[in-house]
């Protein structure tokens, strides 16, 4: 539910209610989300319209792939 919120307030509220929720059973996950926080939602930080190609690495990861395979055939 943090990744789907409109504003990046949104986001950061439902990140907290998600750690305090997992605080009580999961002490340490919840220290690593506390203060990770900033970084994991650094792409709200962008406009709406950016943010679905820049929150995944499958862009990147499609590239590398494209990159690897037409390698392989010039190596042949």
């Amino acid at each position: 539910t943090v990744f789907v919120q409109e504003t990046a307030e949104a986001a950061h509220a439902q990140w907290r209610a998600v750690c305090d929720q997992l605080e009580l059973k999961w002490p340490r996950l919840a220290a690593m989300m506390h203060g990770t926080e900033h970084e994991v939602l650094a792409f709200m930080d962008f406009p709406k319209e950016h943010r679905a190609k820049i929150h995944s690495t499958n862009t990147l990861e499609r590239l590398n792939g494209e990159v690897k395979r037409r390698a392989d055939v010039v190596g042949i």
